[in-house]
């Protein structure tokens, strides 16, 4: 549960700055009709409120002017709500600290009698809704409606009374009392934080856990094993906090977790998380907008990484059935040089076989032990055209056996890099990376390009090899997939400056650029430039790994060729260890 009862309380004050008093011009709703954008006005203010009933992602925001565009071109009016139209904000509470939200509104009829109505806001998770209520109680609309056959305690359809959501069981903690706090910990075999986040609503993991950390006990303390003192030390630091949040002495921050990624929203400040978890915010609305648009991009992630885990995935059992196919009719073509022989002796016994036979039993003149072979005949065929069928056969097998290898070759090669990619994809977390390895995937032709939901750029934009200095001060490039290979080695690399891969082996494209371009490279750089290309190399875990290196410009992009593949010409070889250097160059 993101949004609690405590944020609830918090965000009133921001939401009574921004619309109390405005009118209600406009109301758009989402296509999946589950989100709608009220766009307020006065004389001195404009501002949008967005609702969002997801079971998930349930909210409440304040919209800036910015994002409001962004929205509104996805979004369309709706004559849902269209009753509050011309309505002005009077009031907008909380109401019984649950976390429902009320603006009250008021407006003139045509005839110019004044008629209220109020909005409640539930942000009950999968029950999250909007219900548009008159002053007597009876309800105008809602965005999910909701019959007797799927509750029996409250419908919410037009014309019903309108009915709250059940009480919480949960106490309230404005409303705690020392005597009854107190008694709560009586002889309670369950740990301090447990207790406190079960009895009160509102009180989430996090706040139990400040008001655990600044009573300097431990989060799985038992209740039962606190002596009178630490109780009494428990009461204060529980009173203190929520008399800070009624008091509005408010730290507004988004909680992440170790990997960065946003986990909970609170309104005090987190004493006993490292600073790196805590991003600090202006507004709670703030808070609220970050956090999830941040989740939001997640999901995108994780929807891509998904994505693009089973496009590498269905790359490879193709290209392996492809390859499992080529390998049968190389073994097919590789029969050849034995139809050259079947037409052979075919045509020297020719007059003494009969055509209409299905096989022929003939010796084998060509062997030195002259052994009987069995031929097959096409029954239709003179024993001439059988010969000749078989000199037919044996061209066709001896061409498509030079194709054959080649596809194969190919086909393995196709295959080295999927697996590279697939290797890639592992430690990819950013959506650049992310989009990079798309792209790697469109190019091979293993993925339609619009398929993966990933904002694109431009790859000579956000070029960012993995970059080293050798100890004379030279710099090591290296591509950290095939698309920036490709970049790095035709794009980016001077003609003077060295080139480097791991001799027959997969790796990445490493480019040393030279100091002084005056002088050659030192046998030492060569050295560490070799070593850094073994590292990044399908053989990283050898003793020694032959590296090959030439000029850049002696480096060829086959015609037609796929992202990092290349044509090496002059290229020395030199035997090393793979090892990474520790020198980084800027951090990168």
């Amino acid at each position: 549960m993101i949004i609690n009862s405590t944020l609830v309380f918090c965000i009133i004050p921001e939401l009574e700055e921004a619309f109390k008093g405005n009118k209600i011009f406009q109301v758009f709703q989402s296509p999946d009709k589950k989100e709608l954008i009220f766009v307020t006005r006065s004389r001195k203010k404009e501002a949008s409120l967005f609702f969002c009933a997801h079971a998930e992602d349930y909210r409440i925001e304040i919209l800036d002017e910015g994002k409001w565009r962004t929205k509104k071109s996805n979004y369309q009016k709706t004559n849902l709500f269209s009753y509050a139209v011309g309505g002005h904000i009077q009031e907008i509470k909380q109401v019984d600290f649950d976390r429902v939200i009320k603006i009250s509104c008021l407006r003139k009829s045509q005839v110019g009698k004044s008629i209220e109505f109020d909005l409640i806001f539930e942000l009950t998770g999968r029950n999250a809704n909007l219900i548009l209520v008159r002053k007597d109680g009876l309800i105008i609309d809602s965005l999910r409606k909701v019959d007797i056959t799927q509750s029996r305690f409250r419908q919410i359809l037009p014309g019903e009374k309108y009915v709250a959501p059940p009480s919480p069981k949960k106490k309230n903690p404005f409303e705690a009392e020392k005597e009854r706090f107190l008694k709560l910990l009586e002889n309670r075999n369950i740990s301090v934080s447990e207790l406190l986040t079960s009895h009160f609503i509102g009180l989430d993991q996090f706040l139990a856990e400040k008001i655990i950390f600044e009573t300097n006990i431990h989060p799985s303390t038992k209740a039962k094993d606190l002596n009178n003192d630490t109780v009494e030390y428990l009461w204060k630091n529980f009173n203190q906090v929520f008399q800070d949040i009624a008091e509005h002495r408010l730290s507004f921050q988004i909680v992440t977790d170790e990997a960065g990624k946003p986990d909970a929203i609170s309104c005090v400040d987190l004493p006993f998380l490292k600073e790196n978890q805590k991003i600090f915010c202006e507004s709670l609305s703030f808070a609220i907008k970050k956090f999830f648009s941040q989740k939001l991009e997640e999901q995108q992630k994780r929807i891509a990484l998904k994505r693009l885990s089973e496009a590498t995935h269905r790359a490879l059992r193709r290209l392996e059935k492809r390859k499992d196919k080529i390998e049968e009719d190389l073994e097919e073509a590789e029969k050849f040089e034995q139809y050259k022989k079947f037409g052979d002796l075919l045509m020297i016994n020719k007059n003494s076989i009969k055509k209409g036979e299905g096989s022929v039993k003939l010796v084998d003149i060509f062997e030195p032990q002259q052994s009987l072979v069995d031929i097959s005949l096409n029954v239709e065929l003179s024993p001439i055209q059988n010969a000749q069928a078989y000199f037919k056969k044996y061209k066709k097998a001896k061409d498509a056996l030079a194709v054959m290898k080649k596809r194969k070759a190919e086909t393995e090669k196709e295959i080295l890099q999927v697996e590279k990619i697939s290797e890639e994809l592992e430690g990819a977390n950013k959506e650049l990376e992310l989009e990079k390895i798309r792209k790697e995937l469109v190019d091979l032709g293993f993925l339609k390009d619009k398929m993966i939901p990933v904002k694109r750029k431009e790859i000579s934009k956000d070029f960012s090899p993995r970059t080293f200095v050798t100890k004379e001060g030279s710099q090591i490039l290296v591509g950290r997939n095939n698309k920036e290979n490709d970049y790095l080695t035709f794009k980016f690399a001077r003609p003077s400056d060295l080139w480097f891969h791991a001799q027959d082996i997969p790796g990445s494209h490493v480019v040393l650029r030279k100091k002084d371009k005056k002088r050659e490279p030192s046998p030492n750089d060569i050295k560490e430039a070799a070593q850094v290309a073994a590292y990044f190399s399908k053989a990283r875990g050898a003793k020694k790994v032959p590296v090959i290196y030439t000029l850049a410009k002696y480096v060829k992009k086959p015609k037609k060729g796929k992202p990092g593949l290349a044509l090496v010409e002059k290229e020395k070889s030199i035997l090393v260890e793979p090892k990474l250097i520790d020198r980084l160059d800027n951090g990168k």
